[in-house]
């Protein structure tokens, strides 16, 4: 839903661009905000994404460790 939500903003936005960009005697600062945005959208949907389960996880097996770690030295 979210992947919807952002491809249809990014699409307005860019066509807003593209249109402003062939407008104007410099087409440059268009094209440059419909790339970048087209851009910023790839890596913001190719990139992972990290759930609170999977942070939780990461946080007790650290903790864990740790833990284990401090027992380790007090045994020795």
């Amino acid at each position: 839903m979210r992947f919807l939500i952002k491809l249809f903003i990014i699409s307005f936005i860019c066509v807003i661009a593209m249109f402003g960009a062939l407008a104007s005697e410099n087409q440059s600062p268009g094209l440059i905000v419909a790339l970048v945005v087209w851009v910023w959208f790839i890596y913001s949907v190719s990139r992972p994404r990290e759930s609170r389960t999977e942070r939780r996880i990461r946080e007790q097996e650290r903790r864990i460790e740790e833990l284990l770690r401090r027992l380790e030295q007090k045994g020795h």
